[in-house]
């Protein structure tokens, strides 16, 4: 039997090069990951139960992460550490938004897309600005 595709893949171009919070983003691409394959096998759950179940946990973990991340940035004095804070709290009113449209709708994939853009962009992006600032003050060191 095939295995169905991720809908994201984790490619080592995804890596900040601070472990934890490549764990930790790479925990996100699964709890998405996990959404995906759910809402594919259509296993007859209802849509506003999968939508809660899987938007709490996102939520709850993205929250966790995004605490550890901006103590990194604060650690660091990183120069853009309120710009960086202030996407975070677009993602989170982002994503209230997009599941209460996709819960009208009955309709998971409005979220699954723009989970799908907004973290791989965020990661490649955003998290890439900010990593070689840690690291060069020693707050993450490179996994050897």
């Amino acid at each position: 039997m095939d295995q169905p595709p991720l809908f994201i893949k984790w490619h080592a171009c995804n890596e900040t090069g601070i472990a934890l919070i490549d764990e930790q983003h790479k925990g996100i691409v699964s709890i998405i990951n996990t959404f995906y394959h759910i809402y594919m096998m259509d296993t007859g759950t209802e849509n506003r139960l999968l939508y809660s179940c899987i938007s709490d946990t996102l939520r709850n973990y993205s929250r966790v992460h995004f605490i550890t991340e901006e103590g990194y940035l604060d650690a660091s004095q990183y120069a853009d550490t309120e710009k960086h804070k202030k996407l975070h709290e677009n993602l989170t009113m982002e994503i209230e938004r997009i599941e209460k449209e996709g819960i009208k709708a009955n309709d998971p994939k409005l979220l699954l897309e723009f989970l799908k853009k907004w973290w791989i962009e965020h990661i490649n992006e955003e998290d890439q600005l900010y990593a070689s600032h840690v690291l060069r003050k020693g707050y993450a060191p490179k996994p050897k």
